[in-house]
């Protein structure tokens, strides 16, 4: 028997609308179904373990959205769980509206499908895959920066978005890299360069977030020193090197950790 199959007419139904809709909201669920959100909880586990949507803060998302690329989707695979709790970390440095730059990249995105329905504030962006995720949330802003996509990291790049940047002002950046090392954040595509670098100065904070496989590693491209972000994210301890030049740095350090993580779910 399918895992489909053995799914309640309920859980089924859940299904259906996560396939039209996107995000649902548990709350909304639980009031148009009249059981209580404690079921509907139960209800979007099991249709997680059956690998038909992922469980976030405030509700259930579908496994697969709109707007990934074969690519996209194969980079949001590696290390999932991490960035999982590095997006839950994110999410807690926010409040309510505030305006954010999201990144182009898999772990930015998950701090997207993060976002819980009742975020107000403004997302910037030039990820098409982040842009479809946050029209789901019901009130919150998206600006998205245009420019030339990229067919295998679904980016805007171009001098477009840079142009666009250079009008806004954000609370937050968060900014995806390919590697730390002594020298600071490295990222793989020079041409990407010029657009983190107007997204980390249309901000007040610029976060970088990195699952614990960049660490200790170089790329083609260099982006900044550790001076000039204010807070590194990333899902285990970097070596002792590179805490070190984030002390020294004034770089804030933040370990997201599982039990932390766990405590953003619905």
């Amino acid at each position: 028997m399918s895992q489909s199959a053995e799914l309640s007419v309920r859980q089924r139904a859940i299904v259906d609308q996560l396939q039209q809709h996107g995000f649902i909201a548990t709350v909304d669920l639980a009031e148009e179904f009249g059981v209580s959100d404690m079921t509907i909880r139960r209800d979007a586990k099991r249709i997680a373990e059956a690998g038909h949507a992922r469980v976030v803060h405030g509700g259930i998302s579908p496994t697969h959205v709109s707007g990934h690329s074969a690519f996209f989707a194969a980079r949001a695979r590696e290390h999932a769980e991490g960035k999982r709790r590095i997006a839950a970390a994110c999410i807690r440095l926010l409040s309510d509206r505030d305006v954010i730059v999201l990144d182009a990249g898999t772990t930015t995105y998950e701090i997207a499908n993060s976002l819980p329905s009742s975020f107000l504030g403004t997302v910037i962006t030039n990820s098409l895959p982040a842009v479809y995720r946050t029209r789901q949330l019901p009130a919150a802003r998206t600006i998205c920066l245009g420019g030339e996509l990229l067919k295998d990291s679904q980016a805007f790049v171009g001098p477009m978005p840079i142009q666009s940047l250079q009008g806004l002002r954000a609370s937050i950046a968060f900014i995806g890299i390919s590697g730390v090392g002594e020298g600071g954040c490295y990222i793989e595509r020079e041409y990407e360069r010029d657009i983190k670098l107007a997204a980390m100065a249309a901000a007040d904070r610029v976060v970088v977030v990195a699952t614990h496989d960049k660490m200790a590693r170089s790329a083609l491209a260099h982006l900044a020193q550790f001076s000039e972000i204010d807070c590194l994210i990333t899902d285990a301890a970097p070596p002792a090197d590179i805490r070190r030049h984030l002390a020294n740095a004034g770089t804030e350090l933040i370990v997201a950790s599982e039990r932390q993580s766990r405590a953003t779910n619905i």
